[in-house]
């Protein structure tokens, strides 16, 4: 009887931590998703069990993904469902954690390159600010680099 409990323990175990991505692999899929739809393909199906119970940046990471499918679709309806799948999501984990400079981070760089018709722009300026002001406190080197090099090369100085 104990071997069949610790048996199932580490099974549940193994299948909830294999359930979480690698955050790395989530990261580097994202940079190069905004070039490949092979690599945004990848980011969306490595994405795609992770679901409202799931830690917030692995939500708005989901919510990236749903918004870089709907850029490689062919479809106005679906691109539009997806682009709205994808701010639900975003918006879902800025609420759980707004104080996450990755999360807040990315919800910028979205706002920032999707069309102004599609009226998801109402954050830049707040997020930038945030960004700006809060930024020193991360010890995530990478991300820092990556703020700081995104807004110098774009139009939003």
């Amino acid at each position: 009887m104990k071997g069949t409990t610790f048996f199932l323990l580490l099974l549940f175990a193994t299948k909830v931590y294999a359930a979480e991505p690698d955050m790395e692999e989530v990261k580097t899929l994202f940079e190069s998703s905004a070039y490949s739809r092979s690599s945004a393909d990848r980011l969306s199906k490595l994405l795609s069990k992770i679901d409202h119970s799931s830690p917030p940046l692995l939500i708005c990471y989901k919510g990236v993904a749903e918004m870089m499918q709907a850029k490689y679709g062919f479809n106005p309806i679906n691109k539009f469902r997806r682009f709205k799948r994808g701010k639900n999501l975003i918006e879902e984990a800025v609420k759980k954690e707004p104080d996450n400079l990755e999360i807040r981070f990315l919800r910028f760089v979205i706002q920032t390159n999707l069309p102004t018709f599609l009226n998801y722009n109402e954050n830049i300026k707040e997020d930038k600010t945030y960004l700006l002001n809060n930024l020193q406190t991360t010890k995530d080197k990478k991300l820092k680099q990556d703020f700081l090099k995104y807004l110098s090369s774009s139009k939003l100085n």
